[in-house]
């Protein structure tokens, strides 16, 4: 299957990565999950492993981040040394990076109180199977916190435009990228007047542009179609953060009830 180079983004995010973006990265998972202290915590799609580290310092008693990119799991072993020199409450010893796919049977049985999987399982090529498994990996009153591409009249072209990225050459690659940045630009500069070179969680202007604009295998659903599977799989959905464009992410967050 063609794939976005999700793991070379990553790297290259982490690369440029400053103590005020990890920060901020943390204090929106705390934001997110009140309460981490004793957790255990799996990170589903582990991308830079910023999340996983963070969920250490807050507390989590056992972190697994894994990725299905080997150049992303080498890239979140790295950072978790970086950010340890910036904050002493980093577990080191409470984190393993490994690699591996939510799609497959081997990612083993074991439940977590919190399955985090940020902007992953539309990007795996089988949405709904990767729902399903993330499912069985919640412990029964565990939390599940997952975002997803919101469907839109939009979202059949912007996946020709995903595969494009991934099939064309670097020249055209990098003037769909340009494209997207001035897009993104003029949106932002409409809405806030601004350009902000960081965005929200702790992440980049440049790296959520490259990302999206390349991010395929790209499924979509909307905030009902989301909802509804995981309620009849045990789910209570406890909080929803609606994206604020047509096609970003719904964040979701779910408790196991079943």
């Amino acid at each position: 299957m063609e794939r976005f180079a999700f793991g070379e983004n990553w790297r290259k995010f982490s690369e440029q990565l400053q103590a005020q973006d990890y920060f901020a990265a943390k204090k929106s998972l705390e934001e997110l999950i009140p309460n981490l202290k004793n957790k255990t915590f799996l990170d589903v799609g582990c991308g830079s492993g910023l999340f996983s580290i963070a969920a250490s310092a807050l507390g989590a008693s056992k972190v697994l981040g894994f990725d299905i990119d080997e150049e992303s799991v080498s890239t979140s072993k790295k950072l978790l040394e970086k950010v340890s020199r910036w904050d002493q409450d980093v577990r080191k010893d409470a984190v393993q990076f490994k690699v591996g796919s939510i799609l497959n049977e081997d990612i083993g049985c074991q439940r977590y109180d919190i399955v985090y999987s940020w902007g992953v399982l539309h990007h795996t090529g089988d949405m709904y199977k990767a729902f399903a498994a993330v499912c069985r990996l919640v412990e029964k009153n565990g939390i599940l916190v997952i975002s997803i591409y919101n469907k839109h009249f939009t979202s059949p072209f912007w996946k020709a435009v995903k595969y494009t990225y991934v099939k064309s050459p670097n020249f055209v690659k990098k003037i769909l990228i340009f494209l997207a940045l001035l897009r993104y630009a003029a949106v932002a500069l409409i809405i806030s007047g601004k350009v902000s070179l960081r965005g929200e969680r702790g992440m980049h202007f440049y790296t959520d542009v490259v990302d999206w604009i390349g991010g395929y295998p790209y499924e979509y659903a909307s905030v009902s179609e989301v909802a509804d599977f995981f309620e009849k799989n045990g789910f209570k959905l406890k909080t929803l953060i609606k994206s604020q464009g047509k096609v970003g992410c719904n964040q979701f967050v779910f408790e196991r009830v079943v």
